[in-house]
Protein backbone atom coordinates (compact mmCIF):
# COMPACT_ATOMS: atom_id res chain seq x y z
CA UNK A 1 0.00 0.00 0.00
CA UNK A 2 1.58 3.22 -0.93
CA UNK A 3 2.10 6.02 1.36
CA UNK A 4 1.30 9.39 0.42
CA UNK A 5 1.99 8.64 -3.13
CA UNK A 6 5.58 7.55 -1.88
CA UNK A 7 6.28 11.17 -3.12
CA UNK A 8 9.72 11.57 -2.10
CA UNK A 9 12.20 15.12 -1.42
CA UNK A 10 16.05 15.60 -1.12
CA UNK A 11 18.10 17.52 1.84
CA UNK A 12 21.61 18.33 2.05
CA UNK A 13 22.65 16.34 5.16
CA UNK A 14 24.85 19.62 6.23
CA UNK A 15 21.58 20.76 7.22
CA UNK A 16 22.67 18.69 10.56
CA UNK A 17 25.95 21.32 10.85
CA UNK A 18 23.53 24.08 11.69
CA UNK A 19 22.72 23.47 14.96
CA UNK A 20 18.79 23.72 14.31
CA UNK A 21 17.00 22.86 17.18
CA UNK A 22 13.85 20.29 16.47
CA UNK A 23 11.43 23.06 15.69
CA UNK A 24 13.22 25.01 12.96
CA UNK A 25 14.61 21.77 11.63
CA UNK A 26 10.97 20.35 11.00
CA UNK A 27 9.78 23.57 10.02
CA UNK A 28 12.92 23.93 7.28
CA UNK A 29 12.09 20.53 6.33
CA UNK A 30 8.67 21.14 5.76
CA UNK A 31 9.28 23.99 3.75
CA UNK A 32 12.42 22.18 1.23
CA UNK A 33 9.21 19.54 1.04
CA UNK A 34 6.52 21.65 -0.07
CA UNK A 35 8.77 24.05 -2.57
CA UNK A 36 9.95 20.94 -4.45
CA UNK A 37 11.98 21.58 -7.19
CA UNK A 38 10.81 24.74 -7.24
CA UNK A 39 12.76 26.41 -3.76
CA UNK A 40 9.05 28.52 -3.45
CA UNK A 41 6.49 27.22 -1.30
CA UNK A 42 3.24 29.02 0.35
CA UNK A 43 1.85 27.31 3.12
CA UNK A 44 -0.04 28.96 6.06
CA UNK A 45 1.48 29.17 9.37
CA UNK A 46 -1.75 27.32 10.93
CA UNK A 47 -0.57 23.82 7.94
CA UNK A 48 3.20 24.53 9.05
CA UNK A 49 2.54 24.19 12.44
CA UNK A 50 0.02 20.92 11.82
CA UNK A 51 2.37 19.70 9.81
CA UNK A 52 5.64 20.00 11.85
CA UNK A 53 3.46 18.80 15.43
CA UNK A 54 3.69 22.43 16.58
CA UNK A 55 2.01 25.91 18.07
CA UNK A 56 1.52 28.34 15.58
CA UNK A 57 4.26 30.44 17.55
CA UNK A 58 6.55 27.96 17.67
CA UNK A 59 5.91 28.16 13.92
CA UNK A 60 6.03 31.26 13.45
CA UNK A 61 9.55 31.62 15.67
CA UNK A 62 11.07 28.79 13.60
CA UNK A 63 10.14 30.81 10.56
CA UNK A 64 11.91 33.97 12.31
CA UNK A 65 15.29 31.89 13.22
CA UNK A 66 15.26 30.28 10.00
CA UNK A 67 15.26 33.54 8.11
CA UNK A 68 17.41 35.36 10.37
CA UNK A 69 20.15 33.30 9.98
CA UNK A 70 19.89 33.16 6.45
CA UNK A 71 17.71 29.56 5.36
CA UNK A 72 14.69 31.14 3.97
CA UNK A 73 13.53 34.38 2.78
CA UNK A 74 9.70 35.50 3.61
CA UNK A 75 7.98 37.50 1.56
CA UNK A 76 4.41 38.97 2.63
CA UNK A 77 1.96 38.64 0.12
CA UNK A 78 -1.52 40.10 0.07
CA UNK A 79 -4.67 39.98 -2.09
CA UNK A 80 -7.56 42.24 -2.55
CA UNK A 81 -11.30 41.20 -1.33
CA UNK A 82 -14.50 41.25 -3.16
CA UNK A 83 -14.99 44.43 -0.72
CA UNK A 84 -11.96 46.19 -2.29
CA UNK A 85 -9.77 46.09 0.81
CA UNK A 86 -6.58 44.57 0.76
CA UNK A 87 -5.68 41.28 3.22
CA UNK A 88 -2.96 39.34 4.29
CA UNK A 89 -2.61 36.25 2.41
CA UNK A 90 -0.51 33.34 2.86
CA UNK A 91 3.76 34.31 3.29
CA UNK A 92 5.62 33.31 0.03
CA UNK A 93 8.66 31.16 1.52
CA UNK A 94 11.98 31.05 -0.63
CA UNK A 95 14.59 28.21 -0.17
CA UNK A 96 17.43 29.71 0.15
CA UNK A 97 21.41 27.93 -0.53
CA UNK A 98 22.31 26.66 2.73
CA UNK A 99 24.59 29.44 4.64
CA UNK A 100 28.47 29.00 5.26
CA UNK A 101 28.87 26.22 7.74
CA UNK A 102 30.27 27.32 10.95
CA UNK A 103 33.71 27.74 11.55
CA UNK A 104 35.44 24.13 12.95
CA UNK A 105 36.07 25.63 15.92
CA UNK A 106 32.72 26.11 16.86
CA UNK A 107 31.70 22.45 16.76
CA UNK A 108 35.10 21.30 18.02
CA UNK A 109 33.93 21.71 22.07
CA UNK A 110 31.53 19.42 21.50
CA UNK A 111 33.31 15.53 22.02
CA UNK A 112 35.99 16.46 20.31
CA UNK A 113 38.83 13.64 20.42
CA UNK A 114 41.95 15.92 20.73
CA UNK A 115 43.11 18.60 23.40
CA UNK A 116 44.28 22.06 23.04
CA UNK A 117 47.67 20.53 21.73
CA UNK A 118 46.03 18.43 19.13
CA UNK A 119 46.74 15.34 20.61
CA UNK A 120 44.47 12.39 21.12
CA UNK A 121 42.51 12.94 24.56
CA UNK A 122 40.46 9.66 24.53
Amino acid sequence: MPILGERFYQMSNAIFCYDLKPIPLAVYSYLVCCAGQKDLCWPSIKTIALHCNCSENAAREAVKQLTDRGFIRKVKTSRCARNGKWLQSNNHYYILPLPALPTAGHRAGRGSATGDDGKETR
